[in-house]
């Protein structure tokens, strides 16, 4: 899929999210939790993806409308993704971020994305490195965004499967102590946790650093992104490469 070379809209830090939550003290434009939990993220998925979108930009800028779908465990089902997928539709954004995917196709969850690609959306969505295709990174029109070890942050890759690849470490959060990122070379310091790595990790470096390039020109297009193209010379799309697919009802 390529991005298209339309001038950005003036709502082009618009973002939606599906995810676990978000920092305290969050300015969120939107937020809708199906059990009506309140946004704190008990298990830190959506910490770590905004912590990645820091990295290029200033968080606090995007418009954030966020639907919390994991509450307990980073699994849905096809109809609870289907249904976070209406609510963003019904105030679409300029970009919506989906870290899961499922492994069939299903007819309402494609009714949804295609409702919001209509009316101007970009889905960014993971896709597993390895395994079968997921959606909705599988169907036409999305952005799907797959991880490779040996990329740091920054641009992502154009692959020849008509993926994107970006860095597949997550950013850890600016209130730790250290200031260590998991793509640095060396060992972690000591008594550091262990790095977060998937999918959904590199869909929020792509995204992140499209966000920040919409940001810096309200002229700017994103045509000089589009797929088809080379991966730069002397970096091999697959070096470094780790496995990170999960198996359960849906992948991030």
């Amino acid at each position: 899929m390529s991005l298209t070379s339309m001038p950005l809209a003036k709502r082009s830090l618009s973002l939606g999210m599906i995810d676990s939550g978000a920092p305290p003290d969050t300015a969120l434009a939107r937020f809708h939790s199906p059990g009506g939990a309140d946004t704190e993220d008990r298990l830190g998925h959506g910490r770590a993806i905004l912590a990645t979108l820091g990295l290029y930009l200033p968080w606090p800028r995007l418009e954030i409308a966020l639907y919390k779908l994991f509450e307990d465990r980073l699994t849905a089902d096809a109809a609870a993704l289907a249904a976070a997928f209406e609510w963003h539709a019904a105030a679409p954004p300029a970009w919506l971020l989906c870290s899961l995917g499922l492994p069939r196709a299903d007819v309402r969850l494609q009714a949804a994305a295609e409702r919001l690609q209509a009316a101007g959306t970009r889905i960014v969505a993971a896709s597993p490195r390895f395994g079968a295709p997921v959606y909705p990174a599988a169907w036409p029109g999305v952005l799907a965004v797959s991880g490779a070890a040996g990329l740091p942050p920054g641009p992502p890759r154009p692959g020849r499967d008509e993926r994107w690849y970006a860095c597949v470490w997550a950013a850890r959060e600016a209130s730790m102590e250290s200031p260590w990122q998991p793509w640095q070379m060396g060992p972690p310091p000591a008594g550091a946790p262990p790095p977060l790595g998937g999918a959904s990790f590199a869909a929020a470096h792509a995204l992140g650093y499209w966000l920040a390039q919409s940001a810096g020109d309200s002229a700017a297009t994103l045509s000089d992104y589009s797929l088809g193209q080379a991966p730069p010379a002397g970096r091999s799309i697959a070096q470094g490469e780790r496995r990170l697919s999960h198996h359960h009802g849906a992948h991030r």
